[in-house]
């Protein structure tokens, strides 16, 4: 199930351009405000977490060096489990306001609308295009030592953990092995981005990937996101010419 959550500036004051934490964090206070229950086995869970949220898409962007300045945006919340939303969904509207750190002091915001959009069908190939950017890591020998490396789209080990990742937590949702089709065939507008999450940085990248696998793994990655820390807002992706209304954004769009 995917929502579209529409929001509007209430103070008008940037936004910071690093935002994702804050609105992963907020996300979940409201998801506990309104199903404990579900948000402490989710909190508890050491597995994965079958949820992804976009980036804020700017529906009127004004210029502003210091941070995102805008009246009204909306991101998509997505996940395979309907639970989710609705507690997310019931959370927001039972407490509409929240606020985003910004360079000028704290940004109210306010929940506008939220829409429950149409599921799509799949067949064994799909053109994706990021809403969020794909974090996919590893782990390599440096100096005797482990050390986590972020992947890029220029690496193969990066299409092999992003498929070894999607297979683990299709697995783990529905406690069953999927059928194991998994292929990226063509990439396109690699961006790389650095995004801040706490007090440490992700290197991450919008893309476009076109991929062949099975529909029930397409299904999965379109509504639980594609490699890691999908809660963070990591991942979300769309359809690429699919009939929903973001097929058109650009990559400056989705920053």
């Amino acid at each position: 199930m995917r929502s579209k959550i529409t929001v509007r500036n209430l103070s008008n004051l940037p936004v910071n351009f690093d935002y994702q934490y804050g609105l992963a964090s907020m996300l979940y206070f409201k998801f506990a405000s309104a199903d404990v229950k579900l948000a402490n086995e989710t909190h508890s869970h050491q597995g994965f977490k079958f949820y992804t949220f976009s980036n804020l898409i700017l529906m009127n962007k004004r210029h502003d060096k210091s941070g995102l300045c805008f009246e009204r945006a909306f991101f998509i919340l997505s996940s395979p489990d309907d639970r989710f939303i609705k507690s997310f969904a019931e959370g927001l509207l039972q407490q509409p306001e929240f606020y985003l750190d910004g360079p000028k002091g704290k940004a109210n915001l306010g929940i506008e609308r939220i829409e429950i959009l149409k599921d799509f069908s799949f067949e064994d190939e799909c053109w994706f295009k990021t809403l969020s950017p794909i974090y996919v890591k590893t782990i390599r020998k440096e100096n005797e030592s482990l050390r986590e490396i972020d992947l890029y789209p220029t690496e193969p080990k990066f299409y092999e953990n992003l498929h070894k990742n999607l297979i683990e937590r299709f697995s783990e949702f529905y406690g069953k092995a999927p059928a194991d089709y998994f292929d990226v065939i063509e990439t396109a507008d690699i961006k790389p981005k650095r995004i801040k999450i706490a007090e440490s940085y992700r290197r991450c990248n919008l893309m476009s990937l076109k991929i062949q696998a099975s529909s029930e793994l397409l299904k999965f990655a379109y509504e639980a996101g594609l490699g890691e820390k999908n809660a963070m807002g990591f991942g979300c992706v769309d359809v690429v010419n699919s009939s929903q209304q973001m097929k058109n954004l650009t990559a400056d769009e989705r920053r």
